[in-house]
């Protein structure tokens, strides 16, 4: 009978945990209906610096909800990739070493943000040093957005992690970067995470080109930059069951988890509407490789990907090139 009763109650339990587990779902289900149908998506190029002003006080904590705090390891793996690169220039270089610490590492961080990237980049390259993996050169990581809100939220940040003096955040603008950057074949290297999307699709080429400006070339004396860009796409049908998954979860969960958790329907619209306009990854690397640059009278700039990676069940790619001169 004692046993009876207990099963009794189990099964009382039920109906309270169904309704507790539908009660969120059905709430998703109509507040993503509610903001298909009633409010108006911004426009493809939205993403502006004002756009991100209005959700700087909330964006890295949305960030950790919706990407479930793996955009951090996806940021880490590009630093990685770019510390490969420049411990890997580091030691075919034939300068002596006291001639090597004169000399400064430059990174471009573009799309900035609130500063992660640059600061996983300070923190890795802190590192190296301390386990005399590099010579001990100065090191120099300049972060580049378009929003006054993000750079601000950005140095705070910098301040808390004492990295001021390797740190410096600017407003700018990808297409642009002369007003920081006057001097070409400059930069050893440059990161753009989450920023690609945001530059309207007949700018892209522009920036690109900025970007290979400021990038150092190869020569027979030194080897060239790297550039890195971290972004998202909708996974195919190739990536199977996981990738089906990641894409239901883009369309219809970012958008709605996204206004809740920041008060911003129409900028989380456009998250979702930027993922899904944005080329596939192999529509992007052509993009990329067919992007010719002005570069002197007789000879014009390009990149060369090296590398594509492919993460978390092909929503989110890594591009990795260098500048080329054809």
């Amino acid at each position: 009978k004692e046993a009876d009763l207990k099963m009794g109650k189990q099964n009382s339990y039920l109906p309270v945990v169904g309704i507790a587990w539908s009660l969120p779902i059905a709430f998703l289900i109509i507040y993503t209906f509610y903001l298909k149908y009633f409010i108006t998506a911004p426009s493809i190029d939205y993403g502006t610096g004002s756009m991100f002003d209005l959700i700087a006080p909330r964006y890295d904590f949305v960030n950790r909800v919706l990407a479930l705090n793996m955009d951090i390891s996806w940021r880490k793996k590009m630093v990685n990739e770019i510390a490969q690169h420049i411990q890997f220039v580091d030691k075919n270089d034939a300068s002596s070493k006291k001639k090597k610490e004169k000399q400064t590492i430059q990174i471009l961080d573009l799309a900035t943000g609130t500063a992660d990237v640059a600061l996983l980049l300070a923190e890795r390259f802190d590192e190296l040093q301390k386990s005399d993996s590099l010579y001990h050169r100065n090191i120099k990581i300049t972060g580049v957005d378009p929003s006054t809100q993000m750079i601000l939220y950005g140095e705070t940040k910098v301040l808390r992690s004492n990295m001021e003096k390797v740190i410096s955040l600017h407003i700018g603008d990808s297409r642009n970067l002369r007003p920081l950057f006057p001097k070409d074949s400059s930069v050893d290297a440059i990161t753009m995470a989450f920023g690609m999307r945001n530059v309207p699709p007949e700018d892209r080429q522009q920036a690109l080109c900025e970007m290979h400006r400021v990038l150092k070339k190869q020569s027979a004396n030194r080897q060239g930059g790297k550039l890195a860009i971290l972004e998202f796409s909708e996974p195919g049908l190739n990536h199977g069951l996981l990738g089906c998954i990641a894409k239901l979860f883009i369309r219809y969960l970012v958008p709605p988890i996204g206004a809740l958790l920041s008060g911003a329907s129409r900028e989380y619209i456009h998250l979702q509407n930027s993922i899904d306009k944005f080329p596939t990854p192999i529509e992007f690397l052509k993009i990329m490789e067919e992007t010719r640059c002005p570069y002197n009278r007789n000879r014009m700039g390009a990149f060369k990907v090296e590398k594509l990676h492919d993460m978390n069940f092909g929503s989110v790619q890594l591009y990795l090139a260098v500048p080329e001169i054809l």
